[in-house]
């Protein structure tokens, strides 16, 4: 007798505890078994060691709590399942690490017997996924369709159905053949690709250019010569208001090449000013050197002669005076 008391093993918390550790005894036991059974399959001789080693450690703690020791051995012993079956989930994840280095090995690879290949490489096959789907569901086409164009064509030029080359010099005025590929019409060039004009009833080669700044526009028609400049119909440096550098400026790269003695300048100028009008020849002047003799374009582009000049005059603000000028503050 225990002085009118009940046993340890009476209790009901006891006896709960009884149950749940033999509850644990036989979950251990089957993962002892399993885990021997498995690593003897899978895993090598240090992983079974290992293995029936804490299924050991697991088995005796349970032990030791039925026996009535102390309650630390328990979680000695659930840690120690746990090691267990993480070890067992470790184990398990070989074969599947095994499985994908083996597709690993064999992709990329072709059957010697079909020459059928277990993948698919996007630089020599397209895969056109709306090919295999039914007509009603691809997605329609969206924009202009091209049109390749099956015309008649002369010359390599398509020409407007019915109409016959060499043309009637009786109803149509020169050039009666098409300009050859590339050109465009109304070129005025001659059958042999040059310029011509009369000049006192003889035939005389000229060389052009057409050039732009701020709102002007000029052609310019460069002749063998001494010198002459003229701007519509009057001498450059009376069109220029006798002022130097508006001249100077106009047939300038005929000067930096000392070469304003030997040609003849014909400009016709319009729209803009004075300033912009001698912007625009010299560019057109550079235009047409570079027509007579392309040697000097190296020359003429590094000089910047040939290249537009896109500055613009500031266009000016609604509201205000100028285009940077603004009306006054007043505070009242």
């Amino acid at each position: 007798m225990n002085g009118g008391r009940g046993s340890s093993q009476d209790h009901p918390a006891t006896s709960r505890a009884l149950a749940w550790i033999d509850m644990l005894r036989l979950l251990s036991m089957m993962l002892v078994v399993g885990a021997t059974a498995f690593s003897g399959a899978f895993a090598p001789p240090t992983g079974t060691q290992r293995a029936a080693t804490t299924a050991q450690r697991a088995v005796s703690s349970i032990e030791g709590v039925t026996k009535g020791q102390s309650t630390i051995p328990t979680l000695t012993g659930v840690a120690a399942s746990l090691a267990l079956v993480a070890a067992l989930r470790a184990q398990k994840r070989l074969p599947r690490k095994v499985l994908t280095q083996r597709k690993a090995d064999e992709y990329g690879k072709v059957d010697p017997a079909t020459g059928q290949k277990n993948y698919v490489n996007p630089w020599e096959e397209r895969i056109d996924i709306e090919k295999d789907l039914p007509p009603d569901v691809r997605k329609k086409p969206s924009g202009r369709k091209f049109r390749p164009y099956t015309g008649p064509v002369y010359k390599q030029v398509p020409v407007v159905e019915g109409l016959e080359f060499p043309l009637d010099p009786n109803l149509y005025y020169p050039p009666l053949e098409p300009p050859p590929p590339g050109a465009k019409w109304g070129d005025g060039r001659s059958p042999d690709g040059n310029w011509y004009m009369d000049v006192e009833d003889e035939k005389v080669q000229y060389w052009q250019g057409v050039g732009k700044r701020k709102t002007a526009c000029a052609i310019v028609r460069i002749v063998k010569g001494n010198g002459q400049f003229i701007v519509n119909g009057k001498d450059a440096i009376t069109y220029f208001n006798h002022y130097p550098y508006w001249w100077l400026k106009a047939c300038e790269p005929l000067a930096a090449l000392s070469q304003k003695n030997k040609f003849d300048i014909i400009a016709k100028s319009f729209g803009g000013g004075v300033s912009g009008q001698a912007g625009a020849i010299r560019l057109a002047l550079a235009r047409a050197m570079q027509d007579y003799n392309f040697n000097w374009r190296p020359l003429m582009k590094k000089a910047k002669y040939l290249t537009r000049d896109y500055r613009m005059v500031e266009p000016k603000k609604p509201g205000q005076p100028k285009a940077r000028r603004k009306t006054p503050f007043h505070k009242r």
